[in-house]
């Protein structure tokens, strides 16, 4: 069990031991020291709940494998002007594979996480992520890089689960995790600011540089590419607004801007690209692409290409989109593929290409 000490967690334990199973609790180490993750407070609780519930408890210290695999490419990605997306890649590199290297050393049969999703085995013996049926907690959005192998090896006990039942559930086996606060945002930056991380690899992101428009007018200075993203409004401290952030030049240390309305993604081209399906399904079936976690996702016609690259053209209301971040495709509510924006292709603020 991917254990965290959480409600989430705590309560798919308790549901395993009410099952007849014989979950081992697994806390990931993913950093240590003075600012370890997860803290050595929520470890202790951790420790705490599985010794209440009468489950086996653990520690496997990933914090090398942390640093390299996810850390490292965080900060590298906003050094190339990108806003990168570090849960979806922690997931696939680091926690589900861990705990599945884990659950092998054991021998374990499955891997079980308090995730919102739902896994669907399909006719031709695929195992895909769904969406949760708590819609305002689906987490498919972060588990589309999975494997189907991956996939093929989980369980998430509380994919027909509303959150409010969870909390229930927790409350009646009084759980020390039973109204513990939602954990916001990736668990390196709790309070909102990467910039610690970004410091410590990509000192550079975090240099001063210009805010032109895309003529060239120097309009003011940004306190470095990393601390903005394409569409941001907000924080830019620039008079005549409204001002958004248009493109991100790394290789100029320039944010370049457009006044008036917020950039719209007309087309994407996504690299790093993957299906789960045949690639001639997708001119059979609706396609749709969600390009942030809890946005809508929009009707697409997507081409695959070489290398590992895809197309993507939008068929309705363009969305933000900003490279570095995912691409999800969904067939109804299963994710059938995923890839990086790597280019996209602008509406102007007058509406033409």
């Amino acid at each position: 069990m991917g254990f965290s000490g959480g409600v989430d967690s705590s309560t798919v334990v308790a549901w395993a031991k009410r099952e007849g199973l014989e979950p081992i609790a697994c806390v990931l180490a993913m950093r240590e020291g003075d600012r370890a993750i997860p803290s050595r407070e929520t470890r202790e609780r951790a420790r705490r709940t599985a010794e209440q519930l009468g489950v086996a408890y653990m520690e496997r210290d990933v914090s090398r494998d942390f640093l390299a695999r996810v850390i490292e490419p965080f900060a590298m990605a906003y050094a190339e002007g990108r806003t990168p997306n570090p849960c979806s890649l922690c997931n696939r590199e680091l926690k589900v594979k861990s705990l599945i290297d884990v659950a092998d050393e054991l021998g374990a049969e499955k891997v079980l996480t308090g995730h919102y999703a739902r896994i669907v085995r399909g006719e031709d013996g695929i195992s895909r992520i769904a969406r949760a049926a708590d819609a305002s907690k689906d987490q498919s959005y972060f588990l589309a890089r999975l494997t189907s192998e991956q996939v093929a090896r989980l369980e998430f006990p509380l994919a027909t689960l509303q959150k409010r039942e969870v909390r229930e559930t927790a409350r009646a086996l009084e759980l020390p995790a039973a109204e513990a606060p939602e954990s916001m945002g990736v668990c390196f930056a709790s309070d909102g600011s990467y910039k610690d991380v970004i410091s410590e690899v990509a000192p550079r992101a975090l240099e001063p540089g210009e805010i032109v428009t895309g003529k060239g007018e120097v309009l003011g200075l940004h306190q470095g590419i990393a601390s903005v993203t394409v569409g941001q409004r907000k924080g830019l401290s620039l008079s005549g607004g409204p001002w958004f952030v248009n493109e991100i030049d790394a290789r100029a240390n320039r944010v370049i801007v457009q006044h008036g309305k917020a950039p719209r993604a007309r087309a994407l081209e996504l690299a790093d690209f993957s299906l789960n399906v045949p690639a001639a399904e997708l001119s059979k079936i609706e396609v749709r692409v969600a390009t942030h976690y809890r946005t809508k996702a929009l009707l697409a016609k997507v081409v695959p290409g070489a290398h590992g690259h895809a197309s993507v053209a939008f068929l309705e209301e363009f969305p933000l989109a900003a490279p570095g971040q995912s691409s999800v495709l969904y067939s109804g509510d299963i994710v059938i593929g995923e890839g990086t924006i790597e280019d996209v292709e602008f509406q102007s603020p007058e509406g033409d290409a």
